[in-house]
C-alpha cells in the first residue's frame, strides 16, 4: 500500500499530539534527567559531583562542561525541563532518521518497500527509543552527534564535523571510536580539530567554576570512570547493566557481587579477577580488531562508497555499547543503524536471495528483534532476561548478521 501525501501529514499530526501528551505525561518523572539538573546545581556551589551519590545510588558520570550547559534548565520547574529535555530528544529523533537516506540509497526501493523499511526500523527500535524517553537519558543526543559529526565531515564541513563528536566525547567518552575510524579514512584535520575541541571543552568550565575546582572535578571523574576499576570489570553494580563486561562476568565468575541475581546458576566457569580482566581485554580486541574486516580498503583510503560507509559506521556504533563498561539497557540504542542495513538488505534483495540464506536472516532477525524488545512484548518475565543479559546476546547476533551482508562496490547491495 502506497500512502499519499494527505496521509502522511494526518499521520504527523496524530504522531505530534501523541508525542505531547507522552511527554506531558512522562515528565512527571524526570528519571535520570533529574540526577543531570542535580549536578548542574551542584556543580555552582562547589560540590564534588563526581563523588556525591544521588537518590539513593546513583553516580553523574557525565562531563563538567554538560552539567554547566544545562544549569538554565535548573531555573525552571523540572516538569518543564524535562518537558523540554524530551521534545529536544524528539527532534533528534527525526533528524536521525533524515540522515538515513543519505547514507543508504533508499532510493532505490519502491513505495511499498520504503514503507516497509519504515515500519519495521519502528517496531525494533520501539523500545530502545521508548526507554531512553522513558528514563530522560541521553543516548539519543550521543548518537545524534556521531551521524550528524560524520555527515558535516563527508559534507566537506570539517570543522562542524568535529566539534559535533567532540561535544559527545566530552560529555560521555563512547563516541572516541570514531576518532581511529576518522584516521583510517584520512581525515586528518577532522581528527585534529576533535582533538583540539576536546581539551577546549574539559576547560571551557574555568571561565564559569575557575581553575582549581575545574581541575579537581576532571580528576575525580577519570577515577570515577576508570576502566580498570575492579567495579567496571565486574560490572554488576545494576541488574540492567549490560554489555561483554557484565555479561562475562556472570558467565565466568560464580560467585559475581550480584545483589540483583537470581537464584539460576547462569555461569559456566569460575576464574579469577585477573583472569576475567585478561579474558575482557582479548575479547574487546577481537571485536575492535574486527572492524577491518568491515573496512575493506587499506588504510588511508576512502570508503568504497556510502552504503560500504554506512556499513562500516554500524559496525563500530554497535561496538559501543558491547565494549565499554557501565552500559545500561538504553545505550542499545546504538544498535539501530546497524539493523537499519540489515533491514534495508533483507527488503531490497528478498527475491534475489537463496532460499536457506533467506530463511536464515528471517530467523535470526526475527529473534534478534525478539530479544531486544522482549521486555515490551513480555515485561512480566523481565528480571529474567536482565538476569541472563540476553541484550547483549542480541548484539553479538546482529553482529553476525552485519558481517554477513557485503554491499556491492558500485553502491547495491550484494
Amino acid at each position: 500500500m502506497i500512502i499519499s501525501s494527505l496521509q502522511k501529514k494526518i499521520g504527523f499530526v496524530a504522531l505530534f499530539i501523541v508525542l505531547m501528551v507522552y511527554f506531558v505525561i512522562e515528565s512527571s518523572s524526570c528519571g535520570d534527567f533529574l540526577i543531570f539538573l542535580s549536578a548542574s546545581k551542584d556543580v555552582f556551589t562547589g560540590e564534588d559531583i563526581y563523588s556525591k551519590i544521588y537518590f539513593g545510588g546513583f553516580h553523574y558520570f557525565y562531563s563538567v562542561t554538560f552539567a554547566i550547559v544545562l544549569y538554565p534548565l535548573t531555573l525552571i520547574s523540572t516538569h518543564l525541563a524535562t518537558f523540554l529535555w524530551l521534545c529536544f530528544n524528539a527532534l533528534l529523533v527525526y533528524r536521525l532518521c533524515k540522515l538515513i537516506p543519505f547514507f543508504l540509497p533508499l532510493k532505490e526501493l519502491s513505495p511499498k518497500q520504503k514503507n516497509i523499511f519504515w515500519i519495521l526500523s519502528a517496531l525494533f527500535s520501539f523500545r530502545l527509543v521508548y526507554e531512553n524517553f522513558h528514563v530522560g537519558q541521553m543516548t539519543t543526543f550521543l548518537l545524534y552527534l556521531c551521524m550528524e559529526g560524520i555527515y558535516r565531515i563527508l559534507q566537506q564541513q570539517k570543522i562542524t564535523g568535529a566539534l559535533l563528536i567532540a561535544i559527545g566525547i566530552n560529555i560521555k567518552l563512547l563516541p572516541i571510536v570514531l576518532i581511529p575510524y576518522l584516521l583510517y579514512r584520512k581525515e586528518f584535520k577532522a581528527s585534529l580539530f576533535i582533538v583540539i575541541f576536546y581539551i577546549s571543552l574539559l576547560y571551557l568550565p574555568i571561565l564559569f567554576i575557575g581553575m582549581e575546582q575545574n581541575t579537581v572535578l576532571l580528576n575525580t571523574w577519570a577515577h570515577l570512570i576508570n576502566p580498570l576499576n575492579t567495579n567496571h570489570i565486574l560490572d554488576v553494580d545494576e541488574r540492567s547493566f549490560h554489555g561483554l563486561s557484565t555479561l562475562l562476568s556472570t558467565l565466568l565468575v560464580e560467585h559475581v557481587p550480584d545483589t540483583y541475581a537470581l537464584s539460576i546458576k547462569r555461569n559456566i566457569a569460575d576464574i579469577s579477577l585477573d583472569q576475567l580482566t585478561k579474558v575482557l581485554m582479548i575479547t574487546r580486541l577481537c571485536l575492535a580488531s574486527f572492524t577491518l574486516y568491515f573496512l575493506r580498503t587499506m588504510p588511508f583510503k576512502p570508503a568504497i562508497n556510502q552504503t560500504y560507509q554506512y556499513r562500516e559506521l554500524s559496525y563500530i556504533l554497535l561496538l559501543i555499547p558491547l565494549i565499554f563498561p557501565h552500559q545500561q539497557h538504553y545505550a542499545f540504542l546504538f544498535m539501530i543503524p546497524a539493523y537499519l542495513y540489515c533491514m534495508y538488505y533483507m527488503i531490497q534483495n528478498y527475491h534475489q536471495l537463496s532460499l536457506m540464506k533467506r530463511n536464515s536472516l528471517l530467523i535470526l532477525m526475527g529473534l534478534i528483534y525478539v530479544v531486544v524488545n522482549l521486555k515490551i512484548l513480555l515485561g512480566e518475565y523481565n528480571y529474567y532476561y536482565e538476569h541472563f543479559k540476553i541484550l547483549t546476546y542480541g548484539a553479538l547476533l546482529l553482529i553476525i548478521v552485519l558481517a554477513s551482508l557485503k554491499p556491492k562496490q558500485n553502491g547495491a547491495i550484494a
